[in-house]
């Protein structure tokens, strides 16, 4: 009988895999909660702030700038309710929603 030591699990080896699986619970988790992000504006509405969204607000941020002053673009709210926003009150849900974003990232120590 012979014995293959390169297949030996060691307590590093189970440590690390329970290390690792907590990782990616934590990064499922994580993923879940920033699809899920919603943020409200002073003016009382509620955008999504998901990570596609907080793109498509930059996007509307960077066309607003470049247009008159007083434009707005048509947005879709977390309620599905169609209004027009200008780029302060998109600058404020992007900033907002950045913020929740970071607040989620770090996977807490200990």
């Amino acid at each position: 009988m012979n014995i293959d030591f390169s297949q030996m699990i060691t307590a590093a080896d189970k440590q690390a895999k329970q290390e690792q699986a907590l990782r990616d619970a934590f990064k499922l988790a994580r993923a879940a909660a920033v699809k899920a992000i919603t943020v409200t504006t002073a003016s009382g509405q509620v955008f999504d702030g998901d990570e596609t969204s907080q793109g498509r607000m930059a996007r509307a941020i960077l066309g607003l700038e470049s247009a008159d002053e007083g434009a707005t673009v048509r947005w879709v709210l977390h309620d599905n309710t169609a209004v027009d926003v200008g780029a302060p009150e998109l600058r404020e849900a992007l900033a907002l929603a950045g913020q929740a974003q970071a607040d989620l990232w770090v996977q807490p120590q200990g």
